[in-house]
């Protein structure tokens, strides 16, 4: 990073003289793991040799490149007249990469994800460090990555933000090094006679003697600290289930990022022979907007999982947009209804249609329904009125620790 150290310096003395402007960029070969996979090396080390290739060409004399690792690169883009120039060098990398190239006669597509940082005439981002803007850079990459866009462009306007999450992110660090991490556990009742029938385990982290909502916690982390979390809470949730005798299924949310490393099936069939849990006993809760985008590698993945004997719930359902055909093959044995439906339901007729529809296809594609957010006794008694077959919210129990959550257990075997 020296060099690259040397170039931003350069580049802030310039701007400071001439106020000029000037960008940063990280890119990244994404596919390159999934060429050599299917291709070979041979057809992967092309993709990285074409890469590398098209990036050269883009290049002015005034620019530079930094290549870090083989499937990543910085680029600095030098004597830029304003943001609208910064937009201009991100759709002219974008497009050197929208054909594919060719390898012993079969059609390769190379999938770039980039972060733009804009600096120069923008005061708060003039005196960072190049370590700063590298990574600032980087994270605007990741978030491209993750919604699946060829680049994001980073301003002044994020920057306060950003630090936000960098800060979070630290501490989040120490938090998992240093074991500051609780779960806690929210009881899931069957509504037509009250039994106990589950809970969902939901991670506490606790700084300063207050609880950090996740809501403002894991979208600062990155998706090391992302994988840690979640094994982290798969690992403490299995020690619990088998050092408390929590016969009831305890329900872990997992983001879809991390279902999709290729290593997660088997660390997870790795924690269940550790501690010797039957699956059933454990299930994944995922988001699903993310299974309802033509994600046909997820959703084979949750099928797999489920093979095993695993429940697998569906969060937030209702938010996003499915067909019937999705519906009928939707790979989840439990479907979580929407707070934001729940939360009116006993006035509001639109919701009152909307959870109504979703319990009456539920049961007949034999899915269990639960209800998220009951809150109060109205709304608890028209959702079982209405068929809903389980609800968990404050009305029924508010989150219980582990201690709290064992004496549950006992009082109800």
């Amino acid at each position: 990073m020296s060099g690259f150290n040397k170039r931003v310096q350069e580049l802030n003395a310039l701007a400071a003289r001439t106020q000029g402007n000037a960008a940063i960029a990280v890119l990244t070969l994404e596919n390159v793991g999934h060429v050599s996979g299917t291709r070979g090396l041979a057809a992967s080390g092309a993709a990285l040799a074409e890469y590398h290739r098209r990036l050269s060409e883009l290049l002015r004399p005034s620019d530079q490149m930094l290549v870090l690792s083989d499937d990543r690169v910085c680029l600095v883009f030098d004597e830029l007249l304003d943001d609208n120039h910064v937009l201009l060098a991100a759709l002219k990398v974008e497009r050197a990469f929208e054909e594919p190239f060719v390898h012993e006669g079969q059609s390769v597509k190379l999938e770039v994800r980039a972060g733009h940082v804009y600096f120069g005439k923008q005061e708060q981002l003039r005196g960072l460090t190049a370590e700063d803007l590298y990574r600032f850079a980087e994270s605007a990459r990741e978030h491209a990555a993750r919604s699946k866009v060829g680049f994001e462009i980073s301003t002044e306007e994020v920057f306060t933000k950003m630090q936000r999450d960098w800060e979070v992110n630290e501490a989040m660090q120490t938090a998992l090094e240093q074991h500051e991490l609780t779960l806690d556990y929210q009881p899931k009742y069957r509504l037509a006679d009250g039994e106990l029938v589950g809970a969902e385990a939901i991670v506490r982290w606790r700084r300063g003697g207050l609880i950090v909502p996740p809501s403002e916690f894991l979208p600062a982390l990155s998706s090391t600290q992302l994988w840690d979390l979640t094994i982290y809470s798969i690992r403490r949730v299995i020690r619990e289930m088998i050092e408390c005798s929590m016969e009831v299924p305890i329900a872990v949310n997992v983001d879809a990022s991390v279902l999709l490393d290729p290593a997660f099936f088997g660390a997870l069939q790795s924690e269940l022979n550790i501690w010797n849990l039957d699956p059933s006993r454990l299930a994944l809760e995922v988001d699903q907007a993310n299974m309802l985008q033509g994600r046909g590698d997820l959703i084979n993945l949750l099928n797999d999982i489920r093979s095993t004997g695993m429940p697998v719930v569906f969060d937030n359902f209702g938010t996003g947009n499915a067909s019937l055909e999705e519906f009928r093959n939707l790979p989840a044995d439990e479907i979580k209804i929407d707070r934001s439906f729940v939360t009116n339901v006993v006035d509001n007729p639109d919701d009152q249609r909307i959870t109504e529809t979703i319990i009456e296809l539920a049961h007949r594609f034999s899915k269990t329904v639960v209800a998220d957010g009951v809150e109060d006794a109205e709304t608890f008694s028209y959702l079982a009125a209405a068929g809903c077959d389980v609800g968990q919210g404050f009305y029924l129990s508010a989150p219980l620790n582990e201690a709290q959550f064992t004496q549950l257990l006992e009082a109800v075997a």
